[in-house]
């Protein structure tokens, strides 16, 4: 006789791409299927980054239609994404703004003035959180700043993106918690927002949701959710963006009562639940950015932390995450595109394999540095870097491939030292998961230079975290740990064992040197 089968739905959308999953889980093992997959990314218009919010909604519903079609009994979605980008909902339930990209330049160019009003010491004291320009609260500063406080004064809502796309399906407005630990507005004494941290910058505490925890329901699709009429009544961001054809009835044509479930809505929180990490395991998350961290009880809140921008991000069971932020395959990213837009062919597996073969730690930069944050002139970035640093550059993009992924690996052994004072520790071994845990070639280096043993996988952690959770909120399983050894169950893992130990640890030892770290 064949066990009954449960199927979930995860939403993982990335800054470079959205995937839909669907699970299979027999109450022994669990199993993934890609169903749908899109690009995204942000679009430029008029000196400003939006994300492309109605393509993004239009994929969604795509997705959830496919899924049914193949799975009519399919249980519950759970949504997870990048974490501080935002909208406001109205009266009306409609979209008052566009939905900016945490790399529009607005907060940049008015840090110094938001910085003004909180030191970013008092900051970090309070939400514990890094210090970085893509933060909720330097949005929404900057948002003030620029003459659009007024938007804040009529909207109803703010939601986060992942809570926005599930408001998309029941009409439900909530945070759920780890996503607002990491806005810099949360309290982890309070487990709430920080009065503290909206008086002083003049926000409402009313424009924000109820906290709801993740594991639990949040609602099922209603047909119901949307009738105070046409969502993009006043979406700026649909004439912005040249969709302003799109309208309610071509989106949301859902059946109802399907349940949504609250998930951790960061993809980094969802990809570390379902890491295979213990306390001396050091987690590396890597893809558009590069998420380096340890699990600990409790946040820890410091002045070493502050110094190193270590920031502290909420969890669930006791296990809050220390996290040390790197710039991430962002950078390769943008150097694939430049290559792309020459017609120079790009085919990852190649370029690795000859990546392989170049003489090792030619080229390595700081990836963090501040140039290389906004999009635009990469390998023209890496090229002066270089060149004043060395007298030599890379040109192919094997040599680009190398010179990123070897940096990446050397600024993650420099944030796994930084996490063992702060988190006094030592690791025994590193977990590599996402997208980063199927490039052997970074596994190796970071095996090399850590000197540790590298466990890769799983390669769609943030999916199988985001089924973790729906599984919880059904009672399918008890805990975090419960869940850990059912992925450990059904996911393959690979391992690398530390090789060029030697070689490695002289080449980082230059790196610290040149770069002054």
């Amino acid at each position: 006789m064949k066990e009954k089968m449960m199927n979930n739905l995860a939403f993982d959308l990335g800054a470079s791409s959205g995937k839909i999953h669907v699970s299979d889980y027999d109450g022994k093992k669990l199993s993934l299927k890609g169903i749908h997959r899109f690009d995204n990314g942000a679009v430029e218009t008029e000196g400003s980054l939006y994300w492309d919010f109605p393509m993004i909604l239009e994929q969604y519903k795509e997705g959830i239609l496919i899924a049914l079609s193949e799975y009519p009994s399919l249980s519950s979605v759970g949504v997870d994404s990048f974490c501080n980008d935002f909208s406001l909902i109205g009266n009306q339930g409609e979209l008052l703004i566009p939905v900016r990209s945490y790399r529009d330049p607005r907060t940049i160019r008015n840090e110094e003035s938001i910085y003004a009003r909180m030191s970013k010491e008092e900051l970090y004291s309070i939400s514990g959180n890094q210090i970085a320009p893509f933060n909720t609260l330097m949005q929404l500063a900057a948002m003030q700043i620029e003459g659009q406080g007024g938007l804040l004064k009529d909207a109803r809502q703010l939601l986060l993106l992942p809570d926005l796309l599930a408001y998309f399906l029941t009409g439900e407005c909530y945070t759920e918690r780890t996503l607002a630990s990491v806005t810099q507005m949360y309290d982890h004494g309070s487990r709430d927002w920080s009065d503290e941290v909206l008086g002083r910058f003049g926000i409402e505490r009313r424009i924000f949701a109820p906290l709801i925890d993740a594991g639990s329901f949040a609602g099922e699709t209603s047909a119901a959710a949307f009738d105070g009429g046409d969502i993009w009544q006043a979406l700026r961001g649909g004439a912005v963006l040249g969709r302003d054809d799109i309208h309610t009835s071509t989106i949301f044509s859902l059946p109802k009562g399907l349940r949504v479930c609250a998930v951790p809505g960061h993809d980094t929180a969802t990809a570390f639940m379902a890491a295979q990490a213990d306390e001396n395991t050091l987690v590396i998350s890597g893809g558009t950015w590069m998420l380096v961290g340890c699990e600990t009880k409790n946040p820890v809140i410091s002045d070493f932390g502050f110094r190193h921008n270590i920031a502290n991000e909420g969890g669930i069971d006791g296990r809050h995450r220390l996290i040390r932020n790197l710039m991430g395959f962002w950078i390769l990213q943008e150097v694939h595109r430049e290559f792309d837009s020459e017609n120079v062919e790009w085919d990852f597996d190649s370029i690795k394999e000859a990546a392989e073969k170049l003489p090792s730690f030619k080229w390595l930069f700081d990836v963090d540095l501040p140039e290389f944050y906004s999009p635009g002139d990469m390998r023209r970035k890496i090229s002066n870097l270089c060149m004043k640093t060395y007298g030599s550059a890379p040109e192919t993009p094997a040599e680009f491939t190398a010179s990123v992924c070897e940096s990446l690996a050397f600024k993650a052994r420099w944030a796994m030292e930084k996490l063992e004072k702060l988190a006094g520790r030592r690791f025994e071994r590193v977990n590599i998961i996402g997208g980063a845990s199927k490039n052997g070639f970074l596994a190796q280096i970071i095996a090399d230079v850590t000197g540790l043993p590298a466990l890769c996988g799983p390669s769609d952690a943030s999916a199988l975290g985001n089924i973790m959770f729906q599984l919880m909120a059904f009672g399918e399983l008890a805990d975090v740990s419960e869940g850990r050894n059912l992925i450990r169950k059904s996911v393959p893992l690979t391992h690398y064992e530390p090789k060029a130990v030697s070689q490695a640890g002289e080449a980082y030892e230059r790196f610290i040197k040149t770069f002054s770290l």
